[in-house]
């Protein structure tokens, strides 16, 4: 039997519509991001935009020394990898993306195949899940991976975040069908979907996806339980529920223990727990609710006026989704699991508003891991997805004749009731019109934001004109339910037209968010750093650029290495090292103040440095001059590796203001945190002998996992190695593994005798050996499993078929 919704556009019978409403998804999608595809430019992406070095760093690691880098050298003196979290290192399509194309293309390309998974995987799962129409189902789909929820992430950067949105209907495709039919199938396709969503790297987007799988798992399995009364089934539910999540987190072990065991050994300047305000912070405040409604109430990148320091995304699911999931629980108001979706709707929208609700507070206090993330806000895509997810089987209901099976006396009630929204949708328009109105709901906000002015031009130049297309579009749309109910409209017909609208107003909203940026200033040639890029292909050294000189982190773009720059896990001792996220010790000697109070470059110290520079291996300082970049060296930086003569025992809390007060000669002690075990034949060193340029030293490799080095010390004394401490290093000396110690609070160095040694320097990281192979386990399974069940489907197939 044809449904009406596939007699909506008829085809020949040899073309899917399956493929039609796919073609159609990548068709709008070129369109959206035609001005990307069809030019050189970048999509602006805040957060990838700062961390150009690392996807470079990265690249060159695979492509040209052929390892998977272990330590990150471009910035902050170095850091672990996967430890400190090196992003989606993990994520397969990432890894195949980055491989084929340029750094700044590649990121776009990677979030904008993501919208169109994001499509796919939607399509399917209602398709085949939900057992949705293929047309409806594609309806469903474009609301989802169009809706500004979604693509107002690109904006910002916040690409793993839409890798896991899109990665969200294919969980929960599969977690349907496992609770309908539980099957090792399911199961493993289940647990791959968790899987990928955790290499993707974003933990927290991951953990609240879990979140909403545990609540459909206790629903699904409750209702087996409780109102089906079918014991056996609900356990098997359970089993294989959880066998999917085991496997899933085994999958993803990789990616997800070791950098929750790096900030859970206290190595992060994260930490464990920064309390009650750090977990509320950047949450939804109430004008941000209301901008649910309508997105230019608050979140505009021009003129935000909200209680966030700024705003970069919106949380704007689309007009049509917010009033068809609205109509879906109306119309039947008894069906468990649309109120079900209705309420993971409305609970995320109140976990959303942090502190401004007790539901935060009850989850900070109850469920664990709450303590430990921000940005509540977050959570806002299960909104999204359960809006897009309600408007569909409000889409399948009227291609279905729901409204055409009422009775009169019913169809009459609703034409009124449609009347009637019509009327307050005119009267809240006309309201919200009324900018003294709108200030006095929030003057104590904005008052307290101090953004009169602000909330003014917005109001004027964004909300109201957006307002009275709100009301216009609503308006339109419920005039075409009206229709439909009256019997005036056929339901294809309104589909169609109100579908078009929706597509109209996520787009225009979309198109917010989607900006073109010129790759060329982040990497461009400067002429002045091709002499330090081709003397760092001899011997390694780092360069502090100074304010201005380069892009955050801009360092390893150029192939060379830095001191300065941000990450979200640097190791906290560097941070104390270098003083704070300002670098404090690194430019304090090197500014003056003139008699009118501004600053300036003491040109006279640049060659002299500081104890800082100096230890870190700061051999060139970057300054931007106008458009020329200036290289200044500094001939008292230490090299790479040094011939200390002596050592003296130091809290680690008193080396910094030790090193500023020059208290001892750093040049001639090195400041340890313990006191060495010295091989047997170690003497005491004279310390009238020279130190300049003391240790002879040559190069023989040095690649992101690996440096080797011949060493000629003087005389006993310790080796210096400018290379950040962490654990996870393996020193060997002669090919014997050799103890190191932490040295000058930040840096490393052991005790040698003199004469020439060969010293090996591997990074490691503390925890990938233990979860790599359970990694390995749990995809060897799932694959097998599902290579298992193709091969015995086919099998029965030729058995039915003979």
């Amino acid at each position: 039997m044809t449904s009406e919704s596939d007699r909506i556009v008829k085809f020949p019978r040899n073309i899917s519509l399956t493929w039609i409403v796919i073609a159609l998804m990548t068709l709008l999608t070129v369109v959206l991001f035609s001005r990307f595809i069809f030019s050189d430019q970048m999509l602006h992406s805040s957060d990838q935009m700062t961390s150009f070095d690392a996807k470079v760093f990265q690249k060159e690691a695979l492509l040209k020394y052929h390892q998977f880098p272990l330590w990150l050298n471009t910035r902050l003196g170095g850091m672990p990898t996967t430890d400190a979290m090196f992003g989606d290192a993990f994520y397969f399509p990432t890894i195949l993306i980055k491989l084929l194309f340029s750094v700044p293309r590649a990121i776009g390309i990677k979030m904008i195949l993501h919208v169109l998974l994001a499509g796919i995987f939607f399509f399917l799962m209602l398709k085949k899940g939900f057992r949705i129409p293929p047309l409806i189902a594609g309806a469903g789909a474009i609301l989802y991976m169009f809706n500004p929820q979604f693509i107002s992430h690109i904006y910002p950067g916040h690409d793993d975040k839409m890798s896991v949105i899109a990665w969200l209907p294919f969980i929960i495709w599969q977690l349907k069908v496992l609770m309908d039919r539980p099957t090792l199938l399911t199961m493993a396709l289940f647990g791959f979907g968790i899987g990928m969503s955790l290499l993707t790297s974003h933990i927290q987007m991951t953990y609240f996806v879990l979140w909403g799988t545990f609540l459909y798992w206790l629903f699904a399995a409750g209702t087996t339980l409780i109102i089906r009364k079918e014991q056996k089934t609900a356990v098997r539910q359970s089993l294989y529920f959880w066998g999917a999540i085991v496997l899933g987190l085994g999958m993803g072990a990789m990616q997800l223990f070791p950098s929750f065991l790096y900030i859970r050994d206290a190595f992060s300047v994260r930490g464990t727990d920064r309390g009650f305000e750090f977990a509320s912070s950047w949450s939804l405040g109430w004008p941000e609710v209301f901008s649910l409604w309508i997105p230019e109430f608050v979140n505009s990148l021009d003129f935000y006026w909200g209680q966030n320091p700024f705003k970069l995304n919106s949380e704007y699911a689309g007009m049509l989704p917010l009033l068809l999931a609205t109509a879906a629980i109306v119309i039947k108001p008894k069906n468990r699991w649309r109120i079900f979706w209705g309420v993971i709707a409305v609970g995320t929208v109140l976990f959303s508003l942090g502190a401004h609700t007790p539901v935060f507070h009850i989850a900070y206090a109850l469920i664990p891991g709450v303590k430990k993330f921000r940005a509540c806000s977050m959570i806002m895509f299960w909104f999204s997805f359960s809006t897009a997810l309600l408007s569909a089987l409000f889409l399948k209901d009227l291609v279905s004749g729901v409204f055409q099976s009422f009775s009169e006396e019913k169809r009459k009630q609703w034409a009124k009731g449609l009347l009637i929204a019509m009327g307050v949708c005119l009267a809240l328009t006309l309201l919200f019109s009324v900018q003294g109105f709108v200030k006095g709901l929030f003057s104590g906000i904005i008052a307290e934001q101090g953004k009169e002015r602000v909330f003014e031009a917005n109001f004027t130049r964004n909300f109201l004109p957006f307002l009275w297309v709100w009301c216009v579009l609503t308006i339109t749309v419920l005039g075409l339910l009206r229709g439909n109910v009256t019997g005036k409209l056929s339901a294809p017909v309104v589909i169609i037209v109100i579908l078009l609208l929706g597509i109209v107003d996520a787009m225009r909203v979309d198109a917010k968010f989607i900006k073109l940026v010129n790759p060329a200033p982040y990497f461009h040639e400067e002429p002045s750093l091709k002499p330090l890029i081709a003397s760092m292909e001899k011997v390694p050294f780092r360069c502090y650029a100074l304010p201005g000189a380069l892009p955050q982190d801009g360092e390893g773009i150029h192939h060379l290495e830095g001191i300065s720059g941000f990450h979200d896990n640097e190791l906290h001792w560097y941070r104390e090292f270098r003083g704070d996220q300002q670098d404090r010790n690194y430019i304090s000697s090197l500014i003056g103040m003139n008699a009118q109070g501004q600053p300036y470059l003491k040109a006279e110290m640049i060659s002299r440095g500081n104890p800082f520079l100096n230890i870190a291996n700061a051999k060139y300082l970057l300054v931007r001059n106008g458009t020329t970049l200036l290289t200044l060296p500094n001939d008292s930086a230490f090299d790479r590796l040094s011939y200390i003569p002596s050592y003296t025992v130091m809290d680690s809390s008193s080396v910094v203001e030790a090193l500023r007060s020059e208290s001892f000669d750093y040049r001639r002690t090195v400041a340890l945190t313990e006191k060495p075990v010295l091989p047997a034949s170690f003497s005491v060193p004279d310390n009238s002998l020279p130190i300049n340029n003391a240790l002879r030293t040559e190069w023989l490799s040095y690649t992101p996992n690996y440096r080797k080095a011949t060493v000629e010390m003087p005389a006993d004394g310790f080796l210096q190695i400018a290379e950040v401490f962490y654990p996870g290093w393996e020193i060997r000396v002669d090919g014997k593994e050799a103890r190191y110690y932490r040295s000058d609070l930040a840096w490393m160095a052991l005790p040698l005798t003199s004469g020439s040694h060969m010293v090996e320097m591997l990074p490691h990281s503390k925890y990938l050996g233990t979860f790599l192979p359970v990694s390995f386990v749990a995809i060897g399974i799932i694959l097998g499993i599902i290579v298992m069940t193709v091969v015995a489907e086919r099998k029965r197939k030729i058995s039915a078929g003979s």
